[in-house]
């Protein structure tokens, strides 16, 4: 595999936008792809680059943007059932630490320990399933990809939560602000 070829795979794999890639570099995504597909002179600095922008994205994705498109995760989408451990583990942080840097810490593994484990290079033991179970996360739908009714309803639940807390602390802050309306924060 070229470096390109593991370049592109990496962007696909990860769902990274070359646009969004080619704004980090600094050029323009027709430049990028060009790189990528036509020239075979592929420059081990850019290559050294683009790794620790994915590697950078991957750890530091903030999963908030997603919920303005739903919460329906279709978890019981044929499709989504059978995506690989690693995919799974993406699902998990997502609903739950926003950041797989965030499930790391909650689970006081490093990113990289993380990273082995959804890459696929290392399976999941038991002290680390024990964590994962510890931080709520259903061990059967994280191996085996069929959640039980009773976890996809936790989830739910757990976003609605979310939710009223939002509002009720909106409704904090316009009652301290009738309540003391010279009062600054």
């Amino acid at each position: 595999m070229t470096k390109q070829e593991e370049i592109k795979l990496l962007i696909h794999s990860h769902g990274i936008k070359q646009s969004w890639l080619a704004q980090k570099i600094g050029i323009k995504t027709q430049t990028l792809s060009f790189l990528l597909d036509d020239n075979q002179k592929f420059d081990d600095e850019l290559y050294k680059t683009i790794k620790e922008l994915i590697d950078k994205y991957q750890y530091e994705l903030g999963f908030e943007e997603d919920r303005s498109q739903g919460d329906d995760l279709e978890l019981f989408d044929e499709a989504q059932l059978k995506k690989g451990i690693g995919q799974r583990i993406r699902i998990f942080a997502k609903r739950k630490y926003n950041t797989l840097k965030n499930l790391a810490e909650a689970m006081d593994i490093s990113p990289q320990q993380l990273q082995q484990y959804i890459s696929g290079n290392r399976e999941p033991g038991s002290k680390i399933l024990i964590k994962f179970m510890k931080l709520g996360c259903d061990v059967n739908w994280l191996l085996g990809g069929s959640e039980s009714i009773e976890s996809y309803r936790i989830y739910k639940l757990e976003s609605e939560i979310r939710k009223l807390q939002g509002a009720l602390s909106q409704v904090e802050h316009i009652v301290n602000h009738t309540i003391h309306p010279h009062h600054k924060e």
